[in-house]
């Protein structure tokens, strides 16, 4: 194959096209130290940086102040004790710290809490000022008490192996605390801190999917609802048929008349006037969070349509101009999106969280708009993440998903392009996640890959990942391999001009023969490094026939020859290191992710 020897022979150049998502940072509180000045304060938590963000309103001096030595958290906690101190929560493993305005200093408080994971409102102050902050994956709570800097750890609020966060907790006005807890069953329960005691609050009937939402009101007191039921908190139970509206939260980011709002796109900081409303600009040196790069899906009319990822922006990126375009959230699941796919003049889009599926048009500047939902997989079949939309001979376009958390099993969705009418089949593979879809054409039948792992923090039962045949006439598995020995899950795979699908489980490739149904080999990506290879493979074929991907462990693109069934290397670069994707597409680049930037390379000439 001449294209074959023209690859190995070519340079490569890795382009840096830019930060699609990028979003304005909230001001969280003002401080006024009588020798800083008025300062606002913000979190700063995007792809690459763990920052605290203070920016004087009146000069518009920027303060960073660098959290990477503790550790990459999924968000950084603010707490404002007094106009010198700040209490930060943050870290690896979940740790409080404590800022000095004036000083500029900043130290640890207390032990690790051993966390992984907390959400941005995760928290409750309590009447004596206490800080709670529930986590993740041990139904944990971390506590600090700023008088005294004392911090104690709560571990397991809940024993019950089907509750493992705690989340959005609540104080009432006479200091009792109150920690809904979930997973695959939600639970609450009150907690008395002057006799360190707590009780499971809800009846079994509540006992359900999820956590109860619960909140202050104006009252003092805190009411709750799960599902249909409301109700009011006590330490002894709850009252169901109570309830109140929350409460209004007191502003803290005033400073005389004037109210810090958030640092805009362009860094600056956006003050409003509290009485004439109108807008004021300070100018900083800050630089806008950008956010981590989910996904790429389909070109179509000329622009290149992804996602971010916290928050799940849509972008574009024209092909022709290099421009990029930040749509904003535009699906339901406000997370991440997993797939965008061009249609007969419409884009279907799968995103988290809520296993939603949405379908829109697009206008003559390829905005997605007319917004029209599709399913709700979370609600009808108790999944939470459909990875790919892929339509089929059969005029459908199918989905594989991964279930809801601390749940196994994962279905294939069919989805009617004309009527939006969905079919969900379950139990393709027991307590097996599906993962990626690749269409035979010869035959019409779908390959699909599955996966041991299901829902965040469910434990998988089976052993082994598995390839399977899918036949969509008589809706049946027709066909089970299992082509690497001891893969616990397959990556996307992509079929070839000569009608082999080539997949990848960790550090190999392997060749089947859809047709008389067997693996005819197996191949690996050769690296100098003594690092375990991890194999990315672009779901798209080249136009020159090649099978491209990236080993994103040792930062190599590769292609695959067909005639051979070898891979070669034909580049490295660093940016290619932990990319989530590998896409080829018909302008002849592959793209992929580093962090927050959108990158490529050409592969081949279209």
């Amino acid at each position: 194959m001449a294209n074959f020897c023209f690859a190995q022979q070519k340079s490569y150049i890795f382009e840096d096209l830019g930060q699609p998502v990028r979003t304005p940072l909230d001001i969280e509180f003002v401080t006024t130290d009588e020798v800083t000045g008025p300062i606002a304060w913000g979190a700063f938590t995007d792809a690459e940086k763990n920052v605290l963000i203070g920016v004087n309103i009146k000069d518009g001096k920027l303060i960073e102040v660098d959290l990477a030595k503790y550790g990459k958290a999924n968000a950084l906690l603010l707490f404002k004790v007094s106009e010198r101190y700040i209490y930060l929560f943050t870290g690896k493993e979940g740790q409080f710290l404590k800022y000095d305005i004036r000083l500029g200093k900043i130290e640890t408080i207390g032990n690790k809490s051993m966390a992984q994971y907390w959400m941005k409102k995760s928290f409750t102050i309590a009447p004596d000022g206490k800080i709670y902050i529930g986590t993740y994956p041990r139904a944990s709570v971390a506590i600090l008490n700023p008088n005294t800097e004392e911090v104690k750890i709560i571990d397991r609020v809940s024993e019950n192996s089907g509750s493992e966060y705690v989340i959005n907790p609540a104080s009432d006005k006479d200091g009792i605390i109150y920690f809904p807890t979930g997973m695959q069953h939600g639970e609450l329960w009150s907690y008395n801190p002057k006799t360190d005691t707590k009780k499971q609050l809800l009846p079994k009937k509540l006992m359900t999917y999820g956590a109860a939402q619960i909140w202050r009101a104006n009252d003092g007191k805190v009411y709750g609802k799960k599902g249909n039921t409301v109700f009011l908190c006590t330490e002894d139970k709850i009252e169901e048929g109570k309830t109140r509206n929350t409460s209004v939260e007191t502003l803290d980011n005033l400073y005389g008349d004037v109210r810090a709002l958030y640092l805009n796109k362009e860094g600056n900081l956006v003050l409003e006037n509290q009485k004439t409303k109108e807008q004021l600009i300070v100018k900083s040196s800050f630089k806008p969070s950008a956010h981590e790069v989910f996904s790429i899906g389909d070109i179509y009319n000329g622009k290149l349509y992804g996602s971010g990822m916290k928050p799940g922006h849509i972008f574009t990126y024209d092909i022709n101009n290099g421009k990029m375009n930040d749509l904003g959230l535009l699906t339901r699941g406000r997370v991440q999106t997993y797939d965008l796919l061009a249609y007969n003049k419409r884009l279907f889009t799968s995103s988290y969280t809520g296993g939603y599926i949405d379908v829109f048009d697009i206008d003559t500047d390829g905005t997605p708009i007319n917004q029209k939902a599709v399913a709700s997989l979370h609600n009808i079949a108790k999944q939470e993440r459909p990875l790919q939309l892929v339509p089929a001979p059969d005029g459908y376009i199918y989905s594989p998903t991964i279930p809801i958390k601390g749940f196994l099993g994962g279905t294939l969705v069919r989805i009617n392009p004309k009527s939006l009418e969905t079919k969900v089949f379950q139990n393709i593979v027991h307590n097996q996640s599906l993962m990626s879809i690749t269409v035979v054409k010869e035959t019409g039948e779908l390959f699909l890959t599955s996966s041991i792992q299901g829902g965040s923090s469910a434990k998988p039962t089976e052993k082994e990942a598995a390839i399977i045949l899918w036949d969509p006439i008589r809706q049946q598995v027709i066909y089970t391999e299992q082509p690497v020995k001891g893969a616990s899950s397959y990556g996307k795979a992509v079929l070839g001009n000569n009608g082999m699908i080539y997949g990848s489980a960790i550090d190999t490739i392997y060749v089947f023969d859809p047709i008389h149904k067997k693996t005819i080999t197996k191949t690996s990506v050769e690296n100098s490094s003594g690092k375990r290879a991890r194999i990315v493979l672009s779901e798209s074929l080249g136009k020159d026939g090649l099978i491209y991907g990236i080993d994103s462990q040792n930062g190599q693109l590769f292609c695959l020859n067909p005639s051979d069934n070898k891979a070669i290397i034909l580049a490295k670069n660093n940016s290619l290191i932990s990319s989530r994707f590998a896409e080829v597409k018909e302008d002849g680049y592959l793209y992929y992710q580093n962090h927050s930037k959108l990158m490529r390379v050409k592969v081949f000439t279209p």
